[in-house]
């Protein structure tokens, strides 16, 4: 039978200059993962999404969901334009709230965040 050979230090040839550019590398990383995570969570999901934009007398469709909607600003001669906007408030954190003093009202578009506003809108009738 033959001997084996002698065991070695663990890592015994990684020398200590390596290990820590190892560990910034993982370092570096670790944060341009958090970055794009934070810009995911902060940033508006949708850039063509026009909401945030809508002026009072402006009509505008959804083409989302009521639970996700999806707002494109149209002209209100549109056959698309389905709403019309009758009060904007940026800030606002309740439609319920800041749209139940608004004469025809009959819903409410809400976003709460950095940028937070609250949409009063009614049926367009062409």
């Amino acid at each position: 039978m033959s001997a084996l050979p002698p065991l070695s230090a663990p890592n015994a040839s990684v020398k200590p200059a390596n290990r820590t550019r190892g560990c910034l590398v993982l370092l570096g990383l670790i944060l341009v993962i958090v970055g794009v995570v934070a810009a995911a969570v902060l940033l508006p999901d949708d850039a063509s999404d026009e909401a945030g934009t809508l002026q009072v007398g402006e009509c505008f469709q959804n083409t989302g969901t009521t639970k996700d909607p999806k707002v494109d600003k149209l002209g209100c001669t549109d056959s698309r334009a389905s709403y019309k906007v009758l009060k904007t408030v940026k800030g606002g954190v309740s439609g319920t709230l800041e749209c139940a003093d608004v004469k025809g009202a009959t819903g409410s578009l809400t976003q709460i965040g950095t940028e937070s506003f609250v949409v009063c809108f009614a049926d367009n009738k062409r």
